[in-house]
């Protein structure tokens, strides 16, 4: 098994962010060391841009091999490791099933280190399944903007979830310039522009922020 050693991975859950993102509320994990499985394109970029389950064997091989650096100690990541396609480097966390939650790139550095390191190491053939897709990470949307993303989507199906029939509507007029009487129909365009229509996305923070200081009242308000 090969190993790197002594680097920094900021591990997030469903969200890679790139380390100039990278914020010092964040807590970054200190590697002492780690394993290293080269792999190919394809196999790379379905483990950055998706969610994905790899078999019992592999979780053993990996298991518990993982050090951090703790204010007091030496501790074990159960199941982690870095990939690597010779081009670009990510650290993968999985759970005790094999699934693929937590998710890091690495600084600059640190990933220029890794890839002169790995060039004459052997690619892996990794086994493994696509979960599901992540779809935050194939439309490589920033920090900012996966943020946004979430937090209309939150804002969008809370208003739907307590029948605020009257914002949802409201908030569609303003965004198309037309009434639509049907819910369903509102609530399934509103989400659609905030998944697949950005020029929507910043019009839609700007109603919803009036919207919510008071500076717009709906009848259910």
């Amino acid at each position: 098994m090969n190993y790197i050693y002594d680097i920094t991975l900021n591990l997030n859950k469903n969200n890679l962010y790139e380390f100039y993102e990278w914020r010092e509320d964040d807590v970054p994990e200190f590697i002492l060391k780690i394993p290293i499985y080269k792999i190919d394109k394809n196999a790379f970029f379905d483990i950055r841009n998706n969610n994905i389950i790899v078999d019992k064997d592999f979780l053993i091989t990996i298991f518990d091999k993982t050090e951090v650096y703790t204010e007091d100690a030496i501790s074990l990541i159960r199941y982690a490791a870095l990939f690597s396609d010779g081009n670009n480097v990510i650290g993968i966390e999985f759970d005790s099933s094999g699934n693929s939650y937590m998710k890091s790139n690495l600084s600059i550095d640190d990933e220029s280190e890794v890839l002169e390191i790995i060039k004459d190491i052997k690619y892996t053939l990794l086994d493994y399944k696509v979960k599901n897709i992540n779809n935050l990470q194939i439309k490589l949307l920033t920090r900012k903007e996966k943020e946004e993303e979430e937090y209309l989507l939150n804002r969008v199906n809370s208003m739907y979830k307590n029948n605020e029939t009257e914002k949802l509507k409201y908030i569609f007029y303003e965004l198309y310039n037309e009434k639509l009487d049907n819910l369903e129909k509102v609530y399934s365009k509103l989400i659609n522009a905030v998944k697949n229509n950005e020029s929507k996305v910043k019009r839609l923070l700007e109603i919803i922020s009036l919207m919510e200081n008071k500076k717009i009242v709906t009848n259910n308000s």
